[in-house]
Formats: C-alpha cells, sequence, structure tokens
C-alpha cells in the first residue's frame, strides 16, 4: 500500500511540474536493483489519477469547451479546435514511431539527455518570459497551436517534459507564462486519455484493486496539487528553478549510468 500511494505521489508531482515524469521513472527504475515494471493496470489507474486531477482543476474552461461544441459558433469552437489541432502533432509521432519511441524508454541515458533539453528549454522561456508585454490567451492563433502541439509531440521522449516543453512553446509565443500553462494542461488531456487507451489494451490478469486505487487517489491528489502550485509560480513568472533542477538531475543521473 505504502509503494502504490508513493508510486501515485511520483506520478501526479512529475507528470505536471515541468520535470519529466517519463524521465525520472525511467532512470529510477534503471537504478533500482531488482526492478519489475509494475503490472499495466496500475500504469492505467495512475494516468486516470492525473486525468482526473487536470479534468477538475480546470472544469470551467471545460464547461467552456462542451457549451462551445454544444451551442455552435465561431468563438464557442474556436479553443476547442486549437486543442483538436494541437493534438495532431502527437498523435502522429505516436502512431507512427510507436515502437522506437517505446525503445528509447529502454535507453536510460536518453532520459538524462533529455533532461538536459528540458533544462535548456525552460532557461530560454525564462530568459524570454521575463518583463515585456504578454499576448492574451485568446490571441492563440492555429499556427501557435500547431507548434505548441509540435513541442507536444518531441517530448514524447523519455526525459523532455510534456508540460515544460509545451509551457516553453506558449512563452516563445508571447503567452504569459500562466496562460502558457493553461493551454499546455487543457492539451494534456487527449494526450493522457490516448496513453490510457493504448495502455488499457495490455492489460491481462487479476490484481489487487485496492492498491492500485490508492495509488490512483494519491496520484490525483499529488497531481491537482501540483497544478496549482506550478501556475501560482508561473503567475510571479517563477521557472528558472525547474531549468537548474532538470540540469542537475540529467547531471546526476549520467554520472551513476556512465
Amino acid at each position: 500500500m505504502l509503494e502504490s500511494i508513493l508510486l501515485g505521489i511520483l506520478q501526479g508531482l512529475t507528470e505536471f511540474l515541468p520535470i519529466s515524469s517519463s524521465g525520472h521513472l525511467v532512470i529510477a527504475q534503471s537504478l533500482l536493483p531488482g526492478f519489475q515494471e509494475p503490472a499495466v493496470l496500475f500504469d492505467v489507474v495512475l494516468h486516470a489519477g492525473t486525468l482526473a486531477a487536470v479534468l477538475a482543476y480546470f472544469r470551467r474552461d471545460l464547461m467552456q469547451i462542451i457549451s462551445g461544441v454544444l451551442d455552435p459558433g465561431e468563438e464557442g469552437l474556436r479553443l476547442p479546435f486549437l486543442l483538436a489541432v494541437g493534438t495532431i502533432p502527437a498523435a502522429l509521432v505516436g502512431g507512427g514511431f510507436r515502437y522506437q519511441i517505446e525503445a528509447l524508454f529502454e535507453t536510460p541515458k536518453a532520459a538524462s539527455w533529455g533532461l538536459f533539453l528540458t533544462s535548456l528549454l525552460l532557461w530560454m522561456a525564462w530568459k524570454t518570459g521575463r518583463g515585456g508585454k504578454k499576448r492574451s490567451f485568446e490571441s492563440l492563433t492555429l499556427a501557435g497551436a500547431l507548434l505548441i502541439g509540435g513541442f507536444q509531440a518531441v517530448a514524447i521522449i523519455p526525459g523532455l517534459s510534456r508540460s515544460g516543453a509545451t509551457i516553453a512553446a506558449g512563452i516563445f509565443l508571447g503567452l504569459s507564462g500562466k496562460d502558457a500553462a493553461r493551454f499546455s494542461f487543457l492539451l494534456s488531456i487527449p494526450a493522457i486519455v490516448g496513453a490510457v487507451l493504448l495502455q488499457a489494451g495490455g492489460i491481462s490478469g487479476t490484481h489487487n484493486l485496492y492498491l492500485f486505487l490508492a495509488g490512483g487517489v494519491a496520484a490525483a491528489l499529488a497531481g491537482w496539487a501540483s497544478i496549482a502550485f506550478l501556475m501560482r509560480l508561473l503567475a510571479r513568472e517563477i521557472l528558472l528553478p525547474f531549468a537548474v533542477y532538470c540540469f542537475a538531475a540529467g547531471s546526476i543521473s549520467l554520472l551513476f549510468l556512465v
């Protein structure tokens, strides 16, 4: 039970903080002697927990999206259309290069270098976003949504944070850190749903559902807390500590993995 809860907390924190959940898991697994992959159902439950967190936190935006779809209009359909366009690159990359991407998850050094790339992106975003006039969330264009979606697609590789890459892309486009994170987290919803559906096909055998549900609840609570924490930091343009952390994590992991 304790291991399940701790893994759930780790998933919830690293899924949304710009430090790469995949990178941490790949590196941690390589360093743990005798590590065995958890059941596929456990991964599904953890992802479902983080999905519940982002759905709950951005419930007002989701209600706006649903209203726009049910009552079509140029403004009402704008946000769901941008999210749909932003999802296309990741769907193409994930579907077309699935096996090559899975092979990268067996290479811990790739995750370490991915953390360095995350650090670089976050540092560049911090430099770009300091001061100056910011564009509003509503000013995001079709090309901008596609660019952010492209960054999300590249972040499928381990070590490159999905939230970090997409938030950085939004800041590069002139959005405030908070608005960039808002679009990033909304864009994560179809990505997480897709991951759950892909993993669900590999479920087999019997499992202790109480243990798995404990991990899922822990992931949901930690995910909510990490979203709220990051949104408050980005409102104050605080991003540099995450860049420093990713650089340090990548450096330390390479020392252990050489």
